[in-house]
């Protein structure tokens, strides 16, 4: 069987580099590193002078485990961390190098990165900084799960899916807006921020309205609160003006009571001193009333659990991470087991999962 040293020997050797005791670990390498790496890295260590290929050679199989991996400091270090300009492979060539037993993947044997004595690892470079919860500035931390992040498969997009087709629903029905009127101002209330909304999520993406940012699985924080805020009026207004089993239905602040559960629940419409009017609400309304009622987001925290269920979700297929910072140099590992304590929820942006680095793991750093 043809070895892959066998195949990328001839380029290897054509690299004419001397890095004396070093050469044949460099060479080792090189073996064990995809063409367009390798090629990159041949090819800048060919350009060293003396003194840079004095430190280069210091990097190779510097570190026996992936916990010891240093902060990258020196120019040199940074240089070979971003060898690759790709997004997804900036830091993979410089861990290589210096972690002893360590391969890039070779032939696609993982979705990943580094293969470091038989164990499967991920390399996240975080670019910048953003400003933490004290005004202080901290590493930007946050990177995208890609296919296994795809925000339209999880849960919490869908329950927000049902949820804006019986907002829709209500709002295309005039027979159904003036019965929510007549029940309770504040529904209407609600179903006039909904139009709103509407108004605005077309005015702001050029047409698309919520519904099509759901099935595209790509809504933010902001659109989110408005959601739950519109869902908390309809759902305090249901318990105030019902019973559970909406057999009783108050209006004003009187309550009528049908004789069956069958017959719909009634109105005043009129009250004068000889009589009182009443007029029957419709079937639909009842029943978008008793759906209303069971959606599942009345605050903020029932939204994220949600979330958090997808994140985790998410992340069953990730192995271990290495995550560096391209401005201070700083490494951050995560083992696979300790993903929730060191990691939580981000956004939702271009229909993907974003996942952050939590603020106080920096903050104890």
């Amino acid at each position: 069987m043809i070895k892959l040293y066998d195949l990328v020997f001839e380029d290897i050797e054509k690299n004419d580099i001397d890095l004396g005791d070093k050469t044949q670990e460099f060479n080792e390498k090189l073996e064990l590193m995809p063409s367009k790496p390798r090629e990159l890295l041949i090819d800048f260590v060919d350009k060293l002078n003396d003194s840079e290929l004095k430190e280069f050679k210091n990097l190779i199989n510097k570190y026996s485990n992936v916990k010891d991996l240093g902060d990258i400091k020196t120019p040199l270090e940074k240089k070979v961390a971003n060898l690759e300009k790709d997004p997804a492979g900036p830091g993979e060539i410089l861990f290589h190098l210096e972690l002893q037993d360590s391969s890039m993947d070779v032939g696609k044997q993982t979705n990943h990165d580094l293969i470091v004595k038989g164990k499967v690892w991920e390399v996240k470079k975080i670019v910048g900084s953003e400003m933490g919860v004290r005004g202080e500035r901290k590493p930007s931390t946050r990177f995208r799960l890609a296919k296994k992040g795809r925000a339209s498969q999880f849960k919490f997009n869908n329950n927000l899916l049902e949820i804006v087709i019986l907002m829709d629903k209500i709002i295309e029905n005039s027979k159904i807006e003036e019965e929510f009127n007549d029940i309770s101002p504040r529904l209407r209330q609600a179903l006039d921020q909904w139009e709103d909304v509407i108004i605005q999520s077309k005015k702001n993406t050029g047409g698309n309205t919520p519904k099509d940012a759901i099935l595209k699985g790509d809504h933010n924080s902001r659109f989110r609160k408005i959601m739950i805020d519109i869902i908390e009026i309809v759902k305090d207004e249901i318990k105030i003006n019902t019973n559970d089993e909406f057999t009783t239905v108050k209006f004003g602040g009187v309550g009528i009571t049908p004789k069956d559960k069958g017959i719909d629940p009634v109105k005043i419409q009129q009250v004068d001193d000889d009589s009182v009017l009443l007029n029957f609400i419709g079937r639909d309304t009842l029943k978008i009333l008793e759906r209303l009622n069971e959606m599942p987001y009345a605050k903020e925290g029932d939204f994220i659990n949600d979330i958090d269920e997808a994140v985790r979700e998410s992340l069953k297929d990730m192995p271990s991470i290495i995550i560096w910072g391209e401005k201070d140099g700083k490494i951050l590992i995560i083992e696979k087991d300790k993903f929730g304590d060191y990691l939580e929820f981000g956004e939702v942006a271009q229909g993907n999962l974003i996942i952050k680095v939590k603020d106080e793991v920096w903050s104890n750093a």
